[in-house]
């Protein structure tokens, strides 16, 4: 029962708190950089597809 000392409990939040930021982190990437679901607004379709349409065509040249 040695290892039950407050300094583990401390490196025990602190290692869940990194890991937590870490994957909402990654999650909050991939939903930035994928594609607009259906239901998104027509502003924002329209923004996003002449996004697409710019980064289209300057990867063609």
């Amino acid at each position: 029962m040695d290892v039950l000392r407050p300094e583990f409990f401390d490196a025990l939040v602190i290692a869940n708190v990194i890991i937590g930021l870490a994957i909402a982190g990654r999650r909050f990437l991939r939903d930035i950089r994928g594609p607009l679901p259906d239901d998104a607004p027509e502003w924002a379709q329209a923004r996003y597809n002449s996004a697409s349409s710019i980064k289209s065509s300057s990867q063609d040249s």
